[in-house]
């Protein structure tokens, strides 16, 4: 078996999202992708509040991005964001969330730390109670990945874990005050993410008829059901 990787994508939020699910659902296999946005936009967790982000981003939210993952607000445009999915006939499926996360970030730092970027994991609290966050890179939790002095966030990742897989959002702000290139950031990441699966990165090319392919959730994730309700996809 191997980590399907696939060809990097800049579209937009619906699409992005619409492009994970349609991963989520039909990899057979470990699947990992990076992907860029066409222009900035803000996604927000499934469990949050559609009229608390509103407020809080002053957005409205036809134009707010509802993730099926967790997690609080993340502005994109800028930052580079990743796919991971795990199907439950991996062996990864059986990785604890809380392990996942730490080492997905630990796979990160040691990407950024191959281009002179120094990075420590945020420290695991005792209060262990889940709670819907706000903003992302505003409100540090346990594991994510932060620059050397603790300070700042880099790193951020939100998970659903269903009967059939795991998928994972995650996005590191690439803002910083770095020269780093990103192609060979991309590289070391895939080689540290199949290291961390025990597999070998195999690339993949995305199906020629993936538009029609991912067409009903493009359009769940654009309704405004789905946004204020979380209507199944």
């Amino acid at each position: 078996m191997s980590v399907q990787c696939f060809s990097s994508k800049r579209e937009s939020g619906v699409k992005n999202m619409a492009t994970d699910w349609w991963l989520f659902e039909n990899a057979k296999v470990p699947s990992f992708r990076h992907y860029q946005w066409k222009q900035v936009e803000t996604s927000f967790g499934y469990g949050q509040d559609w009229q608390w982000v509103a407020k809080q981003t002053n957005i409205p939210v036809h134009d707010l991005i509802r993730r099926p993952t967790g997690g609080g607000i993340v502005r994109h445009g800028y930052d580079w964001t990743y796919c991971l999915v795990l199907p439950k006939s991996h062996q990864s499926f059986s990785i604890p969330p809380r392990t996942l996360y730490k080492e997905l970030h630990n796979s990160i730092g040691k990407g950024l730390e191959s281009q002179g970027v120094q990075t420590v994991l945020q420290p695991c609290g005792e209060n262990k109670k889940a709670a819907i966050p706000g903003d992302c890179f505003l409100e540090p939790v346990s594991w994510d990945l932060m620059d050397s002095e603790a300070c700042t966030k880099i790193a951020g990742a939100a998970m659903k874990r269903t009967r059939n897989g795991v998928l994972v959002q995650g996005t590191v702000d690439l803002q910083q005050k770095w020269s780093i290139n990103k192609e060979l950031f991309l590289e070391d990441i895939i080689k540290e993410v199949a290291h961390l699966l025990d597999e070998s990165p195999e690339i993949r090319e995305w199906p020629k008829d993936l538009s029609i392919l991912r067409e009903g959730f493009v359009s769940a994730f654009s309704s405004i059901e789905w946004k204020r309700e979380r209507r199944k996809i």
